[in-house]
């Protein structure tokens, strides 16, 4: 290994003769009276650095000729690190000369002096003149073209290793982990095999394999060759449970939290490289991971076969059949690769697409012949040979590596063969990877902060070239990515995993290689080191308050990183030594430390660049930290800070920035103007903070991190300032309730989160101007209600997240523009399904779910449609002459959504186990129902769900007809075993109590329960031991809970403890009439009360109370006989804008409570049988937008007072049917945008008030029997849509019709018409025409079929004269039949409007008899009392049919009726 450690050298060199040519460009040069001094030493050093790759071949072949040239190499590294110090020095010094240069000036008299600059340059010219002896030639490397370079693929799912020759090994070892050989016993199953054989690459490819997926826990942890049980159960524990503390835990404390946390549960842990060998330290680690269930597996990778034979084969649990080792037949020992697969493995990192292989496949089958078998080295040269694909270049990697043969392989020449790879990668690489003995082995590593400390040191510049060198290394194998890691976009590295580690091979090479320049120091034991003049990097660990630890330190270090400090006082002049500082990193120093500042030493580091004390609680900052001006990273993450002083700002050159989880900042500097080359910016979880800097002008931004500001109240008016920002996360910024105008000029925008944004209520109209923005959240934001049409124009938006936006009502019309991929709208609350999603082809994922069944049914359609796997059905039965059940076929289906029927016919519980659910780890949404009707013992109901255990990765669960009382072991423990479940639904569960305990699900949103009779209580059993709970939980769904009659929402009801449902926004109490919630109902934006009567829900105490959230913004009454004391209570909720009163019997007229609804902006009074009139004080609710009335029985009229509704947007009557005018002084809407005019049949005019509505876009007449189009129709020159069923001659309002120049859809329905009036093809913006339930019809006008503008003629199958006359034309602009269900959204059906007639009438003639009868007080005989229950029998069969059968052939309008029927009875 003669020369190893001088490899570094050339890296050196050229870094530092590229600065000087970057100082010497610098303007403030010229007025140095040396610069010609320093051009000679510039020149010098490109000299030199043109000599490195000729020194460092002849340093490679070894020799006495080598050893001389690695001695020079030394001694010029020396001079080069003082060069760069000075040069550094100068920089800062300089920045005062810039401002004020004189001769007197004492930064310009440093830097003349003698002994620094002029004695450095003739050092250099020392060593120019020793090199000559050498010969050097001067002479540069040939590399390969940049845009050519192969790095190692990186996807979504991680990087491609390019695993070669392991197919059967991986089989085999995913066999052990599902095979049920070992289920007896925790086993062991160890992988061995020689360093750099691929060991961890095959465990990280079953690791990550979804089909193993089963377990409850798992965990990655690298042992290496310090084996520390503390730090091995430390990190078991956090890989199980990341919010864990462990901060100053006992060895005996951490064994009892392992313990819970594995008590009863499966799990996977792999330990990696275990070297260890002592069986009372393996023992020790045994009897910690004893509690996981039978069939718990341990994974073990190690290099030594006595570790497992002697070590782990041994001890009192493995004698007791515990923790027992795999049998030897079942052990996998790996073995070399043959020299094909090591080509296999090189190709993929040697060629990229299209190269020509041929001329290089000899050379390069001779290199992986000497690759030894080992993964390793053939991937470390592959990439190697990428840089120059030439013959000459292979042929010299050829002839000087060494073979390493395919026997008898050791660590010395495999070193020596990487080491030869070291030497060809990119020269710019080198020093970044010979930077990595900065870290201890097995260390998982943070990219972002790694690539900054390479910034700091100068390695690499602020840009692109740390993800460069990262992907390099990754291709190398040099780097790994960590267990723990996930890829994705990155804030700083596109497509680069979070963490990473070190191959144990790679790490020895680098130590090797970087030996003289790294140092790491025991603080227990500190000592004068041997290599002072070339250290450059320490680690000191362990510190614990040895202050003259630093006085061992070289005096010249550059990065100083404390490792596995438990306490950390440091004393005032701990870094005054160290004015070479680069780097500073505490983070490693446990939380426990004392260090609530800085110590005041640390002005002292004026090149200081990266500075990291996260974790640790500090509570302010140092006064002198601006005095550090070379400042690029500082990280103060989880700290205790309270404020962020003004100076701050002084640091000009900050780049990075990271202040998260300090959840006592309050505040910020007033100003960032100075941060003008901040690009990072972190200031998630700092929940105290209620405002950002009112100036932020940072022009350099690019990362933004806001979430978790809970207090955080709006963004300041000049956001728009950072325009080159590129990632923004808001999520779960509470407040924030707008985003501001200047938002839109954030062009360079490509992710936004805006998740859980609770006061969010609309985006800025100029929305789609970021035309660069790829992946947008707006899940769970409540107040969310519609999207600016401009939406449609993000042709660049590939992910979108719509999910429990509940007030979202629609989207824009061209919203089926997008080029979506994926497209998640779980339980919105959309009244139509969006038009055109049936052909968005680019959508490979499309979730959604609705509580109307109508949109319902559409959304399943266009799933259909666009070939995205749908929900698939499973009906268990009993397989003919086998003697076992189909579910056992489960086993071999691939879907992401299954319901699985008649579990009722299960044989048994082993073929319920047979299915395999948990395995199927592809499986997302999964449906199991029992049959209540047919019989099931309870005991059997049991055991099958026992068994049908679902995947850890499952996100809806939901359970229909179980039959048994207690849920079994895995739903008691469901956070554990079902982690990623979003949305659950149990009903018809008959007898089942308690409820398991649902709180503790992280990521549950939804939760519906309905039908569960035997539920009369829901306390602290299902919120579980922990806290907090349901803490994303947004909807509850209660239905048919009859004999429910208390729910706690505190731990035990009383008033002053915490409410443990804490952020609900969506609360349906269906049938529920004894429901009470102690001591009040959860905080919720939408209250929705269904048949549900209890005194408590709104009664005054209740009502005073939930009305103090100023939260509840939406309330539905539905089915409710309220008292006027009940309607009296509920004028505290000042805050509703949305008030739903439907099917309410009692009500002649609008109670006087809703006068103190003063912020109203929607009322829907719908199905109110008994409402007779409208008060004039409506007019008073001057906020209200939108009011529809349906069907309300007896009102003739509206109030004069609606005139004073300037906001009114929308008016909506439908089914009024007593309604015989409209007030005159409506004109004076003058915001009315739509009106809605359907199945008024005693409306015979409309006011002609009407025709000065100024911005009326949507005017609907339809089934008006009476309603003629006004012939002033034509000065509506605002209206864009018009929809029109009449019969009587329309010739001269649609005469009047020219005039709509504006007018872009008509849907028209005229049975009585026989010819198409020609005028409507002279509407200049006429875009779609829909033609329906017309018969007569026989033809259309040319005008029409030829019209300029018209983009779509649309015919239903109810004109079918039509339609054979258009089939004959054969113009593409006709799409017939249009199809029914569009047509009966379009209208309703004049059939139905028939029917519904019919039956209003026929319940105003029953209505009047019973009055009649009741008048008359007559006895009603026995035999009319039979008729009576006998018409209740037909009525109650009826809603049976229509609620338990909706998929039989009952057409809808039936089915409607029935229901309507059912509402009526009720009543």
């Amino acid at each position: 290994m003669v020369g190893v450690g001088e490899m570094i050298v050339s890296a050196v060199v050229k870094q530092i003769a590229s600065r000087l040519i970057k100082i010497v460009g610098d303007e403030i040069a010229l007025h140095w009276k040396f610069k010609g001094e320093v051009d000679k030493m510039m020149q010098k050093m490109k000299d030199l650095a043109a000599m490195m790759h000729d020194a460092d071949n002849k340093v490679s072949q070894g020799g006495e000729v080598g050893k001389e040239v690695g001695r020079w190499l030394l001694k010029l590294k020396s001079v080069a690190y003082d060069l760069e110090d000075l040069l550094d020095d100068l920089d800062t010094k300089n920045n005062e000369a810039k401002v004020f240069f004189s001769r007197n000036n004492q930064a310009y008299q440093w830097i003349t002096r003698p002994h620094n600059l002029e004695d450095v340059g003739k050092r250099i010219v020392e060593l120019v003149n020793e090199g000559r002896v050498f010969k050097l030639a001067c002479e540069t490397p040939t590399e390969g073209s940049r845009s050519k370079e192969t790095f190692a693929a990186i996807s979504d799912g991680g990087i491609t290793s390019g695993m070669q020759g392991r197919g059967a090994e991986k089989d085999k070892l995913i066999s052990l982990l599902l095979g049920t050989e070992y289920n007896e016993h925790i086993s062991i199953i160890p992988v061995v095999g020689l360093g750099g054989i691929g060991k961890t690459t095959l465990v990280q490819s079953v690791y990550g394999d979804k089909r193993v997926n089963i377990f409850d826990i798992r965990a990655w942890v690298h042992v290496s060759t310090n084996f520390d049980l503390r730090k091995i159960v430390s990190s078991i524990l956090k890989s199980i449970n990341t919010g864990i503390n462990l901060d100053n835990c006992t060895l005996q404390s951490l064994h009892q939290s392992l313990k819970d946390e594995l008590t009863g549960k499966k799990y996977l842990i792999v330990l990696d490289d275990l070297w260890e060998e002592n069986v009372s330290k393996l023992e020790g680690l045994k009897q910690m991971l004893q509690y996981g269930s039978n069939g718990s597996k341990i994974i073990v990778t190690t290099r030594n076969q006595r570790v497992v034979q002697s070590g782990l084969h041994t001890g009192v649990l493995a004698n007791a059949g515990k923790i027992c080792v795999a049998l030897v037949h079942d052990q996998i020992n790996l073995g070399i690769l043959s020299i094909d697969d090591c080509w296999d493995l090189m190709k993929i990192r040697a060629f990229g697409p299209g190269d020509d292989q041929t001329t290089l496949e000899k050379i390069g089958y001779a290199i992986a012949g000497k690759c030894g078998g080992l993964p390793l080295v053939a991937n470390a040269f592959g990439q190697v040979m990428s840089e120059d694909k030439s013959i000459k270049a292979w042929q010299d990697i050829k002839e000087r590596m060494v073979d390493l043969g395919l026997k008898g392989i050791h660590q010395k020449e495999t070193l020596q063969s990487l080491k030869l790879s070291y030497h060809y990668m990119k020269s710019e690489f080198k020093i970044c990877f010979t930077y990595l003995a900065a870290f201890p082995k097995g260390f998982i590593i943070d990219t972002n902060r790694l690539v900054q400390q390479w910034n700091a040191l100068g390695y690499t510049y602020p840009g692109y070239d740390g993800q460069r060198c990262l992907k390099y290394l990754l291709g190398m194998s040099f780097l790994q990515i960590s267990e723990s890691s996930s890829v994705g976009p990155s804030s700083m590295h596109s497509k680069v995993p979070q963490e990473i580690t070190m191959h144990d091979f790679v790490h020895e090479l680098v130590t090797i290689i970087a030996a003289e320049e790294f140092l790491v120091m025991d603080g227990t034991e500190p000592k004068k080191m041997d290599k002072p003049i070339h250290c450059r990097h320490a680690q000191l660990i362990k510190y614990k308050n040895q202050s003259h630890a630093f006085k061992h330190l070289p005096l010249k270090l550059r990065s100083l990183h404390f490792r596995d400090s438990q306490e950390l006082q440091l004393p005032k002049n701990a870094f005054s030594r160290f004015r070479y500082m680069r780097i500073l990193d505490l983070s490693s120093s446990q939380r426990g430390g004392c260090l609530v500042m800085p110590p005041f030493s640390i002005d002292e580091l004026q090149l200081l660049r990266y500075f990291d004390v996260s974790g640790l609680p500090i509570a302010s900052l140092p006064r002198s930290l601006h005095t550090l001006q070379n400042m690029q990273t500082l990280i103060m993450s989880n700290c205790s800070l309270e404020t962020m002083p003004d100076n701050i700002c002084s640091l000009h050159k900050l780049r990075y920035l990271d202040l998260s989880g300090n959840s006592n900042l309050n505040k910020l500097p007033t100003s960032l103007v100075g941060l003008a080359k901040l690009v990072f910016l972190n200031l998630s979880g700092c929940s105290m903070l209620t405002r950002l800097c009112d100036n932020v002008s940072l022009e350099s931004l690019e990362h933004l991190d806001l979430s978790n500001c809970h207090e955080l109240e709006n963004l300041p008016n000049n956001f728009g300032d950072l325009q080159n920002l590129v990632f923004l996360k808001l999520s779960s910024c509470h407040k924030v309730s707008v985003l501001p105008e200047s938002f839109c000029r954030l062009r360079n925008l490509k992710g936004l989160d805006l998740s859980d944004c609770h006061e969010l209520k609309e985006l800025p109209n100029c929305f789609g101007l970021l035309y660069k923005l790829e992946s947008l959240n707006l899940a769970s934001c409540p107040k969310l209600k519609l999207l600016p049409d401009s939406f449609c124009k993000l042709f660049k938006l590939r992910h979108l997240d719509l999910s429990y936006s509940i007030m979202l009502e629609r989207l824009p019309s061209s919203f089926y523009n997008l080029k979506l991929r994926s497209l998640d709208m779980h339980d919105t609350s959309l009244t139509t399904f969006p038009n055109g999603i049936q052909t968005m082809t680019t959508l490979t994922q499309f979730l959604f779910t609705s509580a109307n069944h109508c949109v319902a049914h559409e959304a399943d359609l266009a799933i259909e449609h666009l070939g995205l796997q749908g929900r698939l059905i499973h009906p268990v039965r009993e397989v003919h002459n086998t003697g076992f059940s189909s579910i056992v076929e489960l086993s071999q289906l691939t879907c992401p959504d299954l319901q699985v029927e008649c579990l009722e016919n299960v044989m048994s519980p082993e073929d319920a186990e047979r299915a395999k659910l948990h395995d199927r780890s592809d499986l997302l949404r999964l449906s199991l129902q029992w049959d209540r009707e047919k019989e099931t013992s309870a005991v059997e109901c049991k055991l099958v769900l026992e068994q049908l255990l679902p995947p850890r990765t499952l996100e809806q669960l939901a359970i229909r007809g179980y039959l048994s009382k207690d849920f079994p072991n895995w739903m008691t423990d469901i956070a554990s075993h079902l982690p990623s479940l979003t949305y659950l639904k149990l009903y018809d569960l008959d007898i089942c109590d308690p409820l398991p305990p649902l709180g503790q699900l992280p990521n549950l949103r939804s939760l519906y329960m309905e039908n569960m009779p035997n539920i009369e209580e829901i306390g602290k059993e299902l919120y579980g031991e922990g806290h907090p709970t349901f803490i994303k939980l947004r909807v509850i769904n209660l239905q048919g809970m009859q004999n429910l009659v208390e729910w706690l929402t505190t731990q035990s009801g009383a008033e002053n403890e915490e409410i443990l449902i804490p952020n609900l926004h969506k609360l349906e109490i269906v049938d529920c009439p004894q429901l009470k919630f102690l001591p009040y109902p959860p905080r919720s934006m939408c209250w929705r009360l269904d048949n549900s009567n209890s005194d408590d829900m709104v009664s005054e105490r209740v009502s005073l109370k939930v009305s103090s959230y100023n939260l509840l913004c939406r309330m539905s009454i539905i089915n409710c006989n309220f008292s006027r004391d009940k309607w009296h209570s509920l004028r505290h909720f000042n805050t509703l804008e949305i008030f739903d009163v439907i099917s309410c019997s009692g009500l002649r007229a609008l109670p006087e409570v809703f006068k103190s609804f003063t912020s109203l902006k929607k009322l829907y009074l719908i199905s109110i049988k008994g409402l007779e009139t409208l008060p004039e004080w409506l007019g008073d609710l001057t906020f209200l937008e939108v009011i529809m009335i349906a069907s309300p029985g007896k009102l003739t009229s509206l109030p004069e007072s609606v005139q004073k509704l300037t906001a009114l947007k929308e008016l909506r009557l439908w089914r009024c049917r007593s309604l015989a005018k409209l007030p005159d002084g409506i004109g004076c809407c003058t915001s009315l945008e739509r009106l809605d005019i359907k199945g008024c049949h005693k409306l015979t005019f409309l006011p002609e008030s009407v025709k000065n509505l100024p911005a009326l876009k949507s005017l609907w007449l339809v089934y008006c029997k009476r309603l003629a189009l006004p012939e002033w129709l034509g000065q509506l020159i605002c209206l864009e849509e018009l929809a029109f069923s009449s019969r009587p001659n329309l010739t001269s309002s649609l005469t009047s019709m020219q005039k709509l120049t504006a007018l872009k859809t008509i849907r028209l329905q005229c049975s009585d018409m026989t010819a198409f009036p020609r005028c409507l093809g002279q509407l200049i913006s006429l875009h779609l025409l829909i033609i329906c339930d017309s018969p007569n019809l026989t033809s259309l006008p040319e005008s029409i079929c030829n019209h300029a503008v018209l983009k779509s003629l649309a015919i239903t199958s109810t004109c079918p004269s039509l339609i054979e006359w258009c089939n004959g034309k054969g113009n593409p602009k006709i799409n017939v039949p249009f199809g029914m269900t569009r047509s009966e959204q379009l209208f309703g059906s004049e059939e139905e409007e028939c029917e519904e007639e019919e039956e209003y009438e026929e319940e105003e003639e029953y209505e009047e008899e019973e009055e009649e009868v009741e008048e008359e007080e007559v006895d009603m005989p026995l035999a009319t009392n039979w008729n009576k229950i006998l018409v209740i029998f037909i009525l109650c069969s009826m809603i049976l049919l229509y609620y338990l059968s909706p998929e039989m052939n009952v057409p809808a309008g039936r089915r409607r009726r029935i229901k309507a029927t059912a509402w009526h009875w009720d009543n």
